[in-house]
């Protein structure tokens, strides 16, 4: 008798931890706010963390959000790229499950989300509870459904955001980067003037004449675009929907800022404050438009008596650019100290900001060194809005609620799995042991292929991951190596969850 009292009186203690989760009057806003190429060492906080005597670039408001919240030091982004990252952070699977496992590029290409029998945050949100809205880059497909015998009409997308559970979108298909260089605002085209007209643009007027690299990309596009002013149009959309927001219902904003990709085109001015050459470069001015962006999106949820209720969650959907030559020369480690950057299968190319603030919820300045990936989004949103998870759906998304609260008892993924697309090359992480091998599959094919052995490290005493302590021709850890490799193969050929 006694057993079975203990056993219903920690069943209790169970049920009162899980419900302290959500213990406020009513679900939280959720906001996840994910940068385009940001590293760690793209935000000051992180720099100072180093040591770096000469910041390249100040980023208080994302500063301050680390001050107040809880920063993860082992996130990772799904992918080191942008469309496999965007199809992950939607569906909670790792994009090795999609057909087209290292992304979709095309706005009028499948996304592959129905196909494959997903869903997604936002449909799980609203199933839930939740008023949904989607900002920014779409990147991922399906912003166009092809129907037979009829040509795209571009000025209206019959996808998009709002065809896959958002109740409101103010969406670029394609972000900056490519066409077409247009805002929609609830599938229809936002005209950026009077007088605007869909037309071909030249690569002078999309940015990219001056860029890194595609110097003659143009396209389709509002003949008014300007990559300048998309920063500051997007953020002000965002805070329009949140004071139109009712108190009396919860919303879910997944806001994807178009910053900081190429082409760097930095406005002279963002609500008022200088942005063009306040830094060594035109990257790093970007990187402070971002964090412009972020104060003024935490400003309106404060406005609005919001930001107590609210998950603010900030990441990004890959590494962060080195190539700035103004920034090099100012020091500027975008990865900071990591080997690799964005695209690239060392940790430089993944790990990325994760900062998690929710006012009463989750203590102030506080660390998790738990692993988690950027897609474990997904789970925490079934789990603020009560709902089980539907894990024949949802494979590779750990509910973060426990690790919020610091009450969590063990691991919230059993295995991390990267990927990048030179080689193509992927990862498995098991604890601190990192096993990188390549494949000879081509990119588009969802085939594991033959797989060569390239690096073992232990991330624990090598997390800069030091060719000079390579483990994988060691005779000593060639019994880890095969293990390891035999278990991604098992894990990507059997498909089970990499969840815990």
């Amino acid at each position: 008798m006694k057993t079975v009292k203990k056993y219903i009186s920690y069943a209790f203690v169970c049920m009162g931890l899980q419900a302290g989760l959500v213990a406020q009057n009513k679900m939280p806003n959720v906001v996840v706010l994910m940068a385009d190429d940001i590293g760690l060492g793209d935000l000051s906080f992180y720099q100072k963390e180093r040591g770096v005597k000469k910041l390249t670039v100040e980023t208080p408001n994302i500063d301050k959000l680390i001050s107040q919240g809880m920063r993860f030091t082992d996130a990772h982004s799904p992918a080191s790229l942008c469309a496999p990252t965007r199809f992950s952070m939607l569906t909670g699977n790792y994009s090795y499950r999609n057909s087209r496992p290292f992304g979709v590029w095309t706005p009028e290409a499948d996304a592959l989300i129905d196909k494959n029998g997903y869903t997604t945050s936002a449909r799980i949100a609203q199933k839930g509870g939740y008023t949904t809205a989607f900002f920014g880059k779409w990147g991922l497909g399906g912003s166009w459904v092809r129907e037979q015998g009829k040509k795209i009409d571009h000025a209206y997308l019959n996808g998009g955001a709002l065809s896959y559970g958002f109740e409101y979108s103010c969406e670029l298909p394609e972000g900056i980067q490519n066409e077409p260089y247009a805002f929609y605002e609830n599938r229809k085209w936002l005209p950026l003037k009077s007088n605007s007209v869909l037309k071909e643009l030249d690569a002078n007027q999309t940015g990219y004449a001056t860029a890194k690299k595609h110097k003659t990309r143009g396209g389709l596009g509002d003949s008014n675009w300007d990559p300048k002013a998309a920063g500051n149009i997007l953020a002000h959309k965002a805070v329009d929907y949140i004071h139109t927001q009712k108190k009396s219902k919860p919303f879910f904003m997944y806001y994807c800022s178009q910053a900081v990709h190429i082409p760097h085109e930095p406005p002279a001015r963002f609500d008022g404050t200088k942005v063009a050459g306040t830094t060594p470069g035109d990257h790093g001015d970007m990187i402070f438009e971002l964090d412009l962006q972020v104060g003024l999106i935490v400003e309106a949820l404060k406005k609005t008596g919001a930001y107590e209720n609210t998950l603010f969650i900030f990441t990004s959907d890959n590494g962060g650019l080195s190539f700035d030559q103004g920034m090099k020369k100012a020091g500027h480690d975008t990865s900071n100290g990591l080997l690799g950057s964005k695209g690239s299968i060392n940790e430089g190319g993944h790990r990325v900001p994760f900062i998690a603030v929710w006012p009463g919820e989750i203590k102030p300045n506080t660390i998790s060194n738990e692993p988690i990936v950027g897609q474990d989004v997904v789970a925490t949103l079934a789990a603020l809005s009560h709902q089980e998870l539907d894990k024949t759906k949802v494979l590779d998304s750990a509910n973060l609620l426990p690790y919020f609260k610091g009450i969590a008892k063990g691991k919230a993924h059993t295995y991390l799995m990267h990927q990048s697309a030179g080689g193509p090359s992927f990862a498995l992480r098991d604890g601190d042991w990192k096993l990188i091998v390549k494949s000879d599959v081509k990119k588009k094919a969802n085939k594991v292929g033959n797989l060569t052995n390239v690096a073992l490290f232990n991330l624990k005493d090598n997390l800069s991951e030091d060719e000079s302590k390579n483990l994988i021709n060691d005779a000593k850890y060639a019994k880890r190596v095969a293990e390891m490799k035999a278990k991604y193969i098992e894990l990507r050929k059997t498909g089970v969850s990499t969840v815990n």
